[in-house]
């Protein structure tokens, strides 16, 4: 979370310029967002039963906006913006949102938040908060128009004494249905989720080396939810602990259903960022290959890269720790986030995946093929072999052929099949690819 405060400009126009850092951001977020993105505006009105306290006493009111910040952290992801506009008020910027459903569900994490008293110095705060929310492009298209209906949504919240407001769509547009997460909780509890499977085939020797499991929204819900969404929702709840253990079952299963055939298959599965911070990870994850019989070494673990580097000391840790139980390591979407040398060095990793988008435009790209360039180098100096996903065509493919680029994962080779299909997809691969 970036938080954009008046005490970090000079006295006279110190809240003036961060409304405005604010306000400029927003319209930045707003303009990059794509069809399929959507950017939210909360403000926030706290009312709080200290205001007096806080107006008068300054030293006492910076300690509180500390705490409120501490308390609001968890909620809130490294991308998200506040400002304060004066002791009683914030505004939240939540950018790059896969559907405007996922602001309601930051709006019942932050109520969930500040449902509980805060206390600083001798006194017992009380928050009594009232929301409004707005959405782009749904509410508009600037930053001005979105503060605009949101601040009118929280008015309006306030004086219905409700909670929180999003106002209805404007005609022709939808948003996702207010009991999300019940229809979530449903699927999960039922085991609906489907699995999909990806080959990463090895340059070097045109055989596939391992599989990617991808989790699916089930196709015959009436409701449909892409899977980027599907993991934001779940995190957003809280629910990303089943439904990873769902997704462990799943594969697992897959897994001795292979074996039984005789065909051995490493498979990545994708770790949350928020499940990183989870102390009993190891234990979980061990008792649920217990139940299935199945080595940790049959298993890799895809770890994006900006989860890595929210708490270097417990991540590497627990890296280490899985990596002793035979678990295969992979840094996920690199270079989109913040890794260094230095974390590569120190983190136990067996591989780098490079992340789709600079794959896309490295054939029409000096810039992305150069950065794509870099980081084969970087992982061949570390002696880790490289993945580039997304790669669709074959001038992609001879051009990372050239780089010296180990692995490749895409629909150029494949898109993502049922568990049954994969062993007959291998043998047909590997008894027509040329050798």
């Amino acid at each position: 979370m970036s938080i954009i405060s008046p005490t970090s400009w000079s006295a006279g126009t110190a809240e003036l310029a961060s409304l405005d850092d604010f306000i400029h951001a927003l319209d930045a977020e707003i303009s990059a967002s794509g069809e399929s993105a959507a950017v939210a505006v909360l403000v926030l009105s706290l009312r709080r039963t200290d205001r007096i306290a806080a107006l008068t006493l300054p030293e006492y009111a910076g300690q509180v906006r500390q705490c409120f910040l501490e308390r609001i952290q968890p909620v809130l992801r490294d991308k998200d913006k506040l400002v304060f506009v004066s002791e009683d008020e914030c505004w939240l910027m939540l950018p790059q949102l896969t559907s405007e459903a996922l602001a309601i569900l930051a709006v019942h994490r932050l109520l969930n938040e500040l449902s509980k008293p805060l206390k600083v110095a001798a006194q017992t705060i009380f928050f009594n908060p009232s929301i409004g929310i707005a959405c782009a492009p749904m509410h508009g298209n600037s930053a001005v128009s979105l503060l605009r209906v949101a601040d009118s949504a929280q008015k309006s919240a306030q004086r219905d004494n409700e909670k929180f407001l999003m106002p209805q769509a404007r005609a022709g547009q939808s948003v996702m249905p207010d009991n999300l997460l019940v229809v979530l909780e449903e699927v999960l509890d039922a085991n609906r989720l489907t699995m999909r499977y990806q080959p990463k085939v090895d340059l070097h020797s045109n055989r596939v080396v391992s599989v990617e499991a991808l989790v699916r929204w089930p196709s015959d819900h009436p409701l449909t939810i892409e899977t980027t969404h599907l993991i934001d929702i779940a995190e957003r709840c809280g629910l990303i602990e089943l439904l990873t253990m769902r997704v462990f079952n799943q594969v697992l299963h897959e897994v001795v259903n292979w074996r039984s055939a005789g065909m051995e298959m490493l498979v990545w599965v994708n770790l949350s960022a928020r499940l990183l911070s989870h102390e009993q990870l190891p234990k979980i994850l061990a008792r649920i290959l217990s139940i299935w019989d199945v080595p940790a070494s049959s298993i890799g673990l895809e770890i994006t890269e900006s989860a890595l580097i929210h708490d270097i000391e417990h991540t590497t840790n627990l890296l280490f720790e899985l990596k002793d139980m035979g678990f295969h390591l992979s840094i996920d979407d690199f270079g989109t986030g913040y890794s260094s040398l230095a974390y590569l060095r120190r983190f136990p990793i067996d591989e780098l995946k490079i992340d789709r988008m600079f794959i896309h435009g490295m054939t029409d790209s000096v810039q992305d093929k150069q950065i794509v360039q870099s980081i084969i180098g970087l992982a061949h100096n570390f002696g880790l072999p490289v993945v580039a996903e997304g790669v669709e065509d074959e001038k992609t493919l001879t051009a990372l052929e050239l780089l010296g680029c180990d692995q490749i994962q895409g629909f150029w080779f494949a898109k993502p099949m049922h568990g049954d299909q994969l062993m007959r997809w291998c043998n047909e691969f590997h008894r027509t690819v040329k050798r």
